[in-house]
């Protein structure tokens, strides 16, 4: 078990990413016309395995980050790298945040909070710069940087539920229990 755990993180991601992906394909009628929702699924999971699993001397949600940005990249997207640039960036920052925070559920929805905003107001400005799209700031605040980090959070609060815990038994499984 112990060395499967990393491949089961990986395989959580795969499903993750898959699930953004078919999320993004069903129109939601409930919100605006306007709205566009993204929903950051698998970089959610990065960020809980940042805070649960990770110790002082392991990168294990840098490396899937960069592993499974790249499929986002290409999958979803038209530019290659912007999503692996903001995700692997992100987690980077808030690995180094979470050397002085403690672990609890505070904490853990504050850094989801600052980690879908930062990387989606990240995504924005990459693909103004290489003029991807030209959507103004105020268009951009209000259908787009609130519906999503919303929805994300919401998912985020799930996502929370079902593997905070798990992660902390899987981390004392692959780094102190002695076999």
């Amino acid at each position: 078990m112990k060395n499967m755990i990393p491949f089961l993180i990986a395989i959580i991601c795969f499903i993750l990413v898959i699930l953004e992906g078919t999320l993004s394909l069903i129109n939601v009628s409930l919100f605006a016309d306007d709205w566009m929702i993204v929903s950051h699924f698998m970089f959610l999971f990065l960020i809980y395995v940042t805070i649960y699993f990770e110790k002082i001397t392991t990168f294990y949600a840098i490396a899937l980050s960069i592993i499974f940005s790249l499929i986002v990249d290409i999958v979803y997207t038209d530019v290659i790298g912007v999503y692996v640039f903001a995700y692997t960036l992100v987690l980077y920052i808030i690995r180094v945040f979470m050397k002085v925070l403690q672990s609890n559920f505070l904490i853990a929805m504050l850094m989801t909070v600052f980690g879908v905003i930062t990387t989606d107001i990240l995504i924005f400005f990459l693909y103004n710069i290489i003029q991807i799209h030209q959507l103004s700031w105020e268009f951009y605040w209000h259908n787009r940087l609130i519906p999503s980090g919303v929805w994300n959070l919401i998912a985020g609060l799930f996502i929370y539920i079902a593997f905070a815990k798990r992660l902390q038994k899987w981390s004392f499984i692959k780094f102190e229990r002695s076999d």
